[in-house]
């Protein structure tokens, strides 16, 4: 006999030593003040995507940088956290801040035009991954949009992050992304290297930073082409978008292409 699936947006629940003193470890103090390298990257990261005047849910708010600038950007931003004295700490700064549920924000009526998840998918496992992407779903608006960072399973370069934290379950690819969308009502927009921005925004910061992407490019397409997959992302993170679809009118085209 099988148990009910969990669809739920807490994966400290089963294990809370693991979270014991996570925020201090994470180094959060709760500025809700994106740093100027943080706001050029979302910028940036969200390039394309119209934020004023949308509702945007942020999954995992942590230490407030983008709820911060989403709001700026002029969106009526929501967040949640696993981490009741973050909560307390969004709450006090004027954010409507709420625990880690999706499903008591589904039951209050909630919906949004996009959600966003930064270093949070690598946190669940699987099963959780496909429920909680199920009622991701349903908190969205038809056409609605999820962006979601994580580390680069089909990258050496992503091991880095995504063994560097014993909170983390599962290893993401852009692939298993694309399987991911196809079981939970998404279709896949595109999955690449998450945005890369200069240290500093000076002329030669600027330029040493350009000169470094086109370098990785030219050695993910040898890369891949040695190996036979074309170009592959190799970054540590890849970044994915995801576009809630009408199953009764998706088609093949709908269901999106990788890219690196």
């Amino acid at each position: 006999m099988t148990s009910e699936p969990r669809a739920v947006n807490n994966p400290g629940a089963d294990s809370p030593q693991l979270y014991s003193g996570y925020s201090d470890w994470k180094d959060w103090h709760g500025e809700f003040s994106p740093s100027d390298r943080e706001t050029r990257y979302f910028a940036a990261e969200l390039s394309g995507i119209v934020l004023a005047g949308k509702r945007v849910l942020e999954i995992g708010f942590g230490n407030g940088s983008f709820l911060a600038w989403a709001k700026a950007q002029g969106a009526d931003v929501v967040g949640t956290e696993i981490d009741a004295p973050m909560v307390e700490r969004a709450r006090a700064k004027g954010f409507d801040a709420q625990p880690a549920s999706l499903v008591a924000l589904a039951a209050a009526g909630q919906r949004f035009d996009l959600v966003v998840a930064f270093d949070v998918f690598e946190h669940w496992d699987k099963a959780e991954l496909v429920e909680n992407l199920k009622q991701i779903a349903a908190l969205l608006r038809p056409g609605g949009l999820v962006l979601a960072r994580f580390p680069n399973g089909q990258s050496p370069f992503g091991r880095v992050h995504q063994y560097g934290d014993l909170t983390h379950q599962t290893v993401l690819s852009a692939s298993s992304v694309a399987q991911l969308a196809r079981l939970t009502g998404f279709a896949l927009v595109r999955v690449r290297n998450a945005c890369t921005v200069p240290v500093r925004s000076d002329f030669f910061s600027v330029l040493k930073h350009h000169w470094r992407r086109l370098q990785r490019a030219r050695f993910e397409r040898r890369l891949g082409k040695l190996y036979g997959f074309g170009r592959l992302a190799f970054d540590p993170n890849l970044c994915a978008l995801l576009r809630k679809v009408d199953q009764s009118n998706e088609t093949l085209a709908d269901r999106g292409t990788h890219k690196s």
